[in-house]
C-alpha cells in the first residue's frame, strides 16, 4: 500500500491511526483520532489508483460508487465525511459505528439463542429498508453488497454502509463487473446484470440468517452457492411458519415476483407475526392514511403489493383487503430517476405498464431478463457460459488417460497435434488429464506437458484404508479380502481392478480437483478462440465433450473408468453443463478360440459386464467418495457413446502402437478435422434410425494414404534444430582463422591492451599519485644538493643522506619484501594491476561470448579466438621476460654504485672533481628502480591474463556440454514421432522414411536463409535469455523453454519452404489414378475394416467415410475411389492434409462382443479362482449378460 498502516502514523493530517478493525479482500478498516479528539472510521482500499492496471480495480471501483453516493444524507445511511487520494492511495473518513449487525448476532449466539431477538432484528429490518428503499427510489442505486457485516448500529439504530458495489441502475438494469458476495448475492447478479429488487434477496437471507442462524442457501462453495441462487429452493424450515411465505416471495429467481420494495417485504414480516384482525375492512371505509409521523419514502406507498397487499401473507383475510390509494399530497418538485408526478400530485412509478392507473393497486414492475451473455463474473465463480454453436470444426474437450494404454493413446494424440500445430498449446480447447497408479510413470514422461498432466494415484499399505480420515469405510465395497491381499509396498494396480478402484477412492479429492480445474478452462471463450486464430478451423460448439481413454485388461483403467465417467459428469452438471457428454475410448484382449485365456481377457469380461449394468440403468449410481461430501448420484449411463477396439495378441509393442495410433488418429480427426463433424452427423442418423433398447458400442477402422507434410515437417523442424544444435558445438575453426586474427588486432588496439597502452597506463598512475611527472619529483630531491654545495668543495654526506631517503621512500629498495620498503608507488601501481586485470579479463569474456553469439562462429570462434589470445599473451610474455632479467640486474647495479658513493662520501675518499657524478648516481637509481616496477607489474598482468584462458576454454567446453544436451534431447524425441496410424505414406521417390524426407527436404535448403534465420534467432536469444552462452551454461535452469523456443522458430522457419501441395495432388504427381492404383485404394478400404465383428456372422449397419483434401485433386481422386470400389457408398468429408478411409460400426450391441461371450467368460472362470476378484467393487449385484 501507499500509505504506512502502523499505530499512530498519520496517513492524513491530523487523522491519527489507532487500531485496525477489520481487513476484506477490498481494503482495511482503521478506527482514527480525527481533529479535535472525534473518534472516526478510515477505510484504505487496495490497489493504485494512478497504475491503471488490474490490482487497481478495486480502487477504481470502489471511487466510482462514491461519487454515486456522496451526496445522500439519510439518518440509516453511515455518513461519509470525506475522501482523499494520495499516491495513488484511495482512504475514505466516515462515521465510526458502535458494532456492525454481525458482531450482535453473534453476542446473541454465545448467550445461547438461535440469533438476534425477533422484534430487535425487525426494527434493524425496517431502518435498512428504508434506507436500502431511499437510494432505489430517490437515487436509483443498488447497494449490491447488503450483509450483516455492512450493517452498522450506531446508538441502538442501524446505519447501511460500504457502498464499494453501488451500482447505478440504467433505466431499469445495470451491468455486474465483479465483488458481489455469493452468499446473500441475488441470482441476476451472476447473469451478469442488475435489478431494482436486487438488494431485497439480499436482505431477505441477511433476515433468516440473523434470526435463526442459518441460511437459505448453504453451498459449501462458490460454485454450489451460484447453482443453488440460479435453480435450488431455498431451505426456510428454520425461520416461524408466518415468515416463510415472505421469505419465499423476497427469494424469488425473476426479480418481478419478488416484493416492490425492502420496507413492504419488513411490512409483511411484521404483520405475519401479529394475531389475525377482528374483522376485515370493507371496501367504502375511509382508506387508510400515511400516518403523519412515517418516516417512509413516499415512493415506497406509491409501490403496493398486488397479491395479498401488505396484510398478513397466507390469511383469507389479506387477499381481501384492498391496496390503499397513496394520501394526496402537496405539489411536488422534480422527481429524480425512478419516480414521476401523478394525478394530484401522487408519486408514481416509472416503470409502471402503459395504461395503468397510478392511483388504484400498484401493478408489478415489468423487467425482462435479458439474454445471458458470459460476464468476467461469470468466468471468476465457475459459470458456464451460454451456448453457442458454428459452422466449424472446434470445440472444448477433456481427455482423460487412465492406465498405460490410456496414456499411450493420449500420448499419440498429443503428437499428432504436434505435427500438425507445432505443440499442443496451439489447441488449449483440448485439456489433458493423466491418471496412473505406477510411479514409475512420472519417471518415465520427458514431455513436460505430459508431466503436468499427471494425477499419480499411488497405492498404500492395507492400514492406511482403514485409517485415514474421510474415506468412507472400503471393506462396504471391497470384494471381501482383497484388501489384505496388497502387498507391504504396494507399487501399481498390478491387473487388480479392484485396487484400481481403491486408489480413485483413495485420490478422489485431487483427481476430481483436477478435473474442476480443467472444466474450468472452458469456463471462458479465450481457449476456443486462441485455438481457432491457430487452426482457422472455426467454432462448432462450446459445450464440452470428455473422452475416457483406458485399457480394460488392466488393474488401473479397468479399474477406474466407470466411476471417473460418473464423476466427470457429476463435475460438468455442478458448473452448468446440465446434459454432460462423456465418450469412452477402449481397447481390449481379443476373445477368440486360439487366444489365451488370460486375467487381461477375464478382467475385460468383468469390466464390460459392469459397464453394461450402468449403461442400461439397471441400478441408480450412488457412491461417497468422501464423507465430507455427498454422495455422487446418476441415474443416466455412464456414457453418451462407447468405441472399442481389439489390441493384438500377446506382447506385441508395435501391434499395441498401432492400435493406440489408430484411436489418437480417430480423436484428432474428430476434435480437428471437418471429417469428425461429418462423422458424428452419421452416428447421429444411425442413432435415430436404428433404435436400440439395449446399450450399444462402436468399433472402427482407420486406414490413410498421406503425403505426410505435418510428420515431416516434425521431423524436418527437429533434424534442423539438431543440426543447428550440433553446428553451433562444432570444434573445426576451419576458415574462420584470419577473420579472427583481424578482428582481434582491431580489438587489441580498441581495448589498449598492447604493451605501449599498458606502460602508459602504469606511468598515469604513478604520475596521478604523486600530482607530477617522476623524474620531476626525483630532480627536485636531487637539485637542492647541487645549490648548497659551492664549487669546488666537497659534498657533505649528511646532506645527502636525507635525500637518499626520499628517494627510496618513493620507489622503495631492491627485492624488498615489506610494504614499508617497497615505496609509495607500490600501492598505486598495484592497484593499477588489478584495475587493468579486471578490465582485461572482462574484455577476454566479452570477446570470447561475442564469437559465441555470432552465427557464422560460435563455440569453434569462441575457442579459435581464446587460443588466439592465449598466444598473443604467450608471446608478449616471452617477450618482456629477458628484459625484465636484464632491468633488474642494471637496477641493482644502479642500487650498490649509489651505496658505495655514499660510503665513499662519508670516508672522505671522494675527489672533489667527482661531485656530478655522485649526483647522476643519485638519479640513475630512482629512475630504473620505476621503469622495473612499471615492467613488472605490465608482465604481472600479462601472465595473469594468460593465465586466465584456460578457464574460459573450459566454459566454452561447458556451453558445448549443454548444446550437446539440447542435441540428445531433440534426438530423443524421434522415438516418440511419425507415428501415423495405420497407412501408407506417399513420400518423395527414394524416401523409405520420414528422417529421409525430412533430410532431402533441408538438403535444399538455401544456405543464406539458413544464416539469416540463424541471426534473427540470435536477436531473441539474446532478449529472452541474454544470450546464448546463459542458456548453455544453465541448461537445466533455461534449456526446456530454450528448447521450445528453438523447435517453434525452426518450425515456422520450414513451414512456408515445404511443399505445401495436399495429398491428392502429391497421389498423382507420382499414380495416374487409373486401373494399376485400384488395388492400393482396396487395401485401404480393407485396412479400414473395424476390428470387432456383427453378432451371428451378420454384417452390422455401417459408417463409411472417405476424408480427402477439397479441391479439384481431392474430388479426382473420389471418382477414382468410387471406380475402384462401386459397392460402396462413401460419404465425403473434408480433410486438408490427408486422405482417409473410415469405417466404422456404429450401433453394435454391447452384449454381443465376443470378450462377454464363450471365451470371455471362460478366462473370467479362471481369474475367479484366482487370488484376485475380477469385480471392481462388491457391493453391487452385476448379472451375467446372456
Amino acid at each position: 500500500m501507499a500509505v504506512k498502516l502502523v499505530s499512530n502514523e498519520e496517513p492524513l493530517p491530523g487523522y491519527r491511526l489507532q487500531e485496525r478493525l477489520g481487513r476484506g479482500g477490498f481494503g482495511e478498516v482503521w478506527r482514527v483520532e480525527a481533529p479535535g479528539g472525534l473518534l472516526k472510521a478510515m477505510k484504505f482500499v487496495f490497489g493504485d489508483l494512478d497504475a491503471a492496471d488490474e490490482d487497481s480495480r478495486p480502487a477504481e471501483q470502489e471511487l466510482k460508487a462514491l461519487k454515486r453516493v456522496q451526496t445522500i444524507r439519510h439518518p440509516y445511511v453511515l455518513s461519509l465525511e470525506r475522501y482523499d487520494i494520495i499516491d495513488g492511495q484511495l482512504m475514505i473518513v466516515m462515521e465510526l459505528a458502535d458494532e456492525n449487525l454481525w458482531d450482535r448476532f453473534r453476542r446473541c449466539r454465545s448467550q445461547g439463542l438461535p440469533g438476534i431477538p425477533r422484534d430487535e432484528l425487525l426494527r434493524y429490518m425496517e431502518e435498512t429498508a428504508e434506507a436500502l428503499d431511499l437510494m432505489n427510489n430517490h437515487y436509483q442505486i443498488q447497494h449490491l453488497d447488503v450483509k450483516p457485516q455492512n450493517l452498522f448500529i450506531v446508538f441502538n439504530h442501524v446505519k447501511v454502509g460500504d457502498f464499494g458495489l453501488a451500482k447505478l441502475l440504467e433505466g431499469v438494469r445495470a451491468t455486474v463487473t465483479g465483488g458481489v458476495t455469493p452468499v446473500y448475492a441475488a441470482p441476476e447478479t451472476f447473469e451478469g446484470y442488475v435489478s431494482r429488487f436486487s438488494d431485497q434477496y439480499s436482505l431477505a437471507i441477511v433476515f433468516q440468517e440473523l434470526l435463526t442462524g442459518a441460511r437459505p442457501f448453504t453451498g459449501a462453495n462458490t460454485r454450489q452457492l451460484l447453482m443453488q441462487h440460479l435453480n435450488g429452493t431455498p431451505e426456510l424450515n428454520s425461520l416461524p411458519v408466518g415468515d416463510r411465505a415472505v421469505i419465499a416471495r423476497a427469494l424469488s429467481k425473476k426479480p418481478d415476483d419478488r416484493w416492490p420494495s425492502c420496507s413492504e417485504m419488513v411490512r409483511a414480516l411484521k404483520n405475519s407475526g401479529l394475531p389475525a384482525p377482528p374483522q376485515t375492512p370493507s371496501p367504502d371505509q375511509t382508506p387508510r392514511r400515511r400516518p403523519p409521523d412515517s418516516e417512509l419514502p413516499a415512493s415506497e406507498w406509491a409501490t403496493r403489493v398486488q397479491v395479498g397487499g401488505s396484510g398478513r401473507l397466507g390469511h383469507d383475510a389479506a387477499a381481501k383487503d384492498p391496496t390503499p390509494a397513496p394520501r394526496p399530497t402537496g405539489p411536488l418538485g422534480p422527481m429524480p430517476g425512478l419516480v414521476t408526478v401523478g394525478p394530484a400530485g401522487t408519486v408514481v412509478p416509472r416503470l409502471v405498464t402503459p395504461g395503468s392507473s397510478a392511483l388504484g393497486p400498484a401493478p408489478a414492475v415489468t423487467l425482462q431478463k435479458p439474454d445471458v451473455v458470459q460476464t468476467q463474473l461469470m468466468n471468476a465463480i465457475g459459470l458456464a457460459p451460454p451456448e453457442k454453436a458454428g459452422d466449424g470444426v472446434l470445440f472444448p474437450a477433456l481427455v482423460v488417460a487412465v492406465g498405460g494404454i490410456g496414456r499411450q493413446i493420449a500420448d499419440q494424440l498429443r503428437q499428432v497435434i504436434a505435427d500438425r500445430y507445432g505443440n499442443t498449446d496451439k489447441v488449449p480447447n483440448i485439456r489433458f488429464v493423466a491418471i496412473d497408479t505406477d510411479p514409475a510413470v512420472a519417471d518415465q514422461l520427458g514431455d513436460a506437458a505430459s508431466t503436468r498432466g499427471l494425477v499419480l494415484a499411488r497405492l498404500n499399505r492395507s492400514v492406511h484404508y482403514l485409517q485415514r480420515d474421510g474415506l468412507p469405510p472400503v471393506d462396504q465395497w471391497l470384494p471381501p479380502g482383497v484388501l489384505y491381499k496388497l502387498p507391504r509396498s504396494p507399487v501399481a494396480a498390478a491387473g487388480v481392478r479392484a485396487f484400481g478402484r481403491l486408489a480413485l477412492v483413495d485420490h478422489y479429492k485431487a483427481i476430481a480437483q483436477r478435473l474442476r480445474q480443467e472444466i474450468g478452462n472452458f469456463q471462458t471463450d479465450e481457449p476456443l478462440a486462441k485455438a481457432e486464430k491457430a487452426t482457422q478451423l472455426g467454432l462448432r460448439t462450446n459445450r464440452p465433450r470428455a473422452y475416457v481413454l483406458a485399457g480394460l485388461g488392466g488393474g488401473t483403467g479397468g479399474g477406474m473408468f466407470l466411476d471417473l465417467a460418473f464423476i466427470i459428469r457429476q463435475e460438468l452438471r455442478a458448473v452448468g453443463y446440465v446434459r454432460p457428454e462423456v465418450a469412452g475410448v477402449f481397447l481390449v484382449p481379443p476373445a477368440e478360440k486360439n487366444a489365451p485365456r488370460t486375467a487381461a481377457l477375464g478382467n475385460t469380461h468383468a469390466a464390460l459386464t459392469e459397464l453394461y449394468h450402468y449403461q442400461a440403468r439397471k441400478t441408480k449410481y450412488v457412491t461417497t467418495f468422501d464423507r465430507s461430501e455427498p454422495p455422487i448420484q446418476d441415474g443416466d449411463a455412464p456414457f453418451a457413446r462407447v468405441a472399442v477396439q481389439v489390441l493384438p495378441k500377446g506382447v506385441d509393442p508395435k501391434g499395441r502402437a498401432l492400435a493406440a495410433g489408430r484411436a489418437a488418429r480417430a480423436l484428432f480427426n474428430e476434435m480437428l478435422t471437418p471429417a469428425g463433424r461429418v462423422t458424428d452427423e452419421l452416428r447421429d442418423i444411425h442413432r435415430n434410425a436404428f433404435p436400440s433398447p439395449t446399450p450399444v458400442c462402436q468399433s472402427f477402422g482407420l486406414f490413410r494414404l498421406t503425403w505426410p507434410r505435418p510428420e515431416v515437417l516434425s521431423a524436418a523442424t527437429r533434424r534442423f534444430a539438431m543440426r543447428l544444435t550440433k553446428q553451433w558445438a562444432a570444434k573445426d575453426a576451419g576458415g574462420l582463422k584470419e577473420p579472427i586474427r583481424a578482428w582481434l588486432d582491431s580489438q587489441w588496439a580498441e581495448r589498449k591492451l598492447a604493451f605501449e597502452h599498458v606502460v602508459e597506463a602504469f606511468e598515469a598512475a604513478a604520475r596521478n599519485h604523486l600530482r607530477e611527472e617522476p623524474e620531476r619529483v626525483i630532480d627536485a630531491f636531487i637539485d637542492p644538493l647541487r645549490t648548497r654545495t659551492p664549487s669546488g668543495s666537497r659534498m657533505e654526506v649528511n646532506a645527502v643522506l636525507p635525500v637518499v631517503e626520499q628517494l627510496l621512500a618513493m620507489v622503495g629498495r631492491p627485492d624488498a619484501e615489506d610494504d614499508a620498503q617497497r615505496g609509495v608507488l607500490h600501492a598505486p601501481l598495484m592497484a593499477q594491476f588489478e584495475k587493468w586485470a579486471k578490465e582485461a579479463e572482462s574484455h577476454l569474456a566479452t570477446m570470447t561470448v561475442t564469437f559465441i553469439e555470432q552465427p557464422q562462429y560460435r563455440l569453434a570462434g569462441a575457442e579459435e579466438a581464446v587460443r588466439q589470445v592465449g598466444d598473443r599473451l604467450k608471446r608478449q610474455i616471452e617477450a618482456l621476460e629477458p628484459i625484465h632479467a636484464d632491468l633488474t640486474k642494471q637496477t641493482k647495479s644502479d642500487y650498490s654504485k649509489m651505496l658505495q658513493a655514499l660510503a665513499a662520501l662519508s670516508e672522505g675518499r671522494w675527489k672533489v672533481a667527482a661531485t656530478g657524478e655522485v649526483l647522476d648516481l643519485l638519479r640513475l637509481y630512482p629512475r630504473s628502480k620505476l621503469r622495473l616496477m612499471i615492467l613488472s607489474q605490465c608482465l604481472s598482468a600479462y601472465r595473469k591474463l594468460f593465465g586466465s584462458t584456460p578457464e574460459y576454454l573450459r566454459e566454452v567446453s561447458m556451453c558445448r556440454a549443454g548444446l550437446d544436451g539440447f542435441h540428445a534431447a531433440l534426438d530423443a524425441g524421434a522415438a516418440a514421432g511419425g507415428s501415423v496410424g495405420p497407412g501408407k505414406l506417399i513420400l518423395p521417390e527414394g524416401c523409405a522414411t520420414l528422417d529421409d524426407a525430412a533430410d532431402r527436404f533441408l538438403a535444399g535448403l538455401n544456405p543464406d536463409d539458413v544464416l539469416d534465420f540463424d541471426a534473427r534467432f540470435q536477436k531473441e536469444v539474446s532478449r529472452k535469455f541474454r544470450g546464448l552462452a546463459g542458456v548453455c551454461l544453465k541448461p537445466n535452469e533455461k534449456g526446456p523453454v530454450f528448447r521450445e523456443l528453438l523447435t517453434t522458430r525452426s518450425r515456422e522457419f520450414l513451414d512456408g519452404r515445404l511443399d505445401a501441395a495436399d495429398p491428392a495432388t502429391v497421389f498423382f504427381r507420382n499414380r495416374t489414378g487409373s486401373q494399376a492404383d485400384h488395388s492400393l485404394i482396396a487395401e485401404a478400404f480393407d485396412g479400414a475394416t473395424p476390428d470387432l465383428p456383427g453378432s451371428g456372422g451378420v454384417r452390422p449397419e455401417e459408417v463409411t467415410v472417405l476424408a480427402a483434401p477439397p479441391g479439384a485433386d481431392g474430388d479426382r481422386f473420389r471418382d477414382v475411389v468410387a471406380a475402384a470400389i462401386p459397392s460402396v457408398e462413401f460419404t465425403a468429408a473434408p480433410l486438408a492434409d490427408d486422405i482417409a478411409f473410415y469405417r466404422e460400426y456404429p450401433r453394435l450391441e454391447l452384449a454381443a462382443l465376443p470378450q462377454l461371450g464363450q471365451y470371455g467368460r471362460e478366462a473370467l472362470a479362471v481369474l475367479q479362482s484366482g487370488d484376485h476378484p475380477p469385480h471392481a467393487r462388491g457391493d453391487v449385484a452385476w448379472a451375467p449378460i446372456v
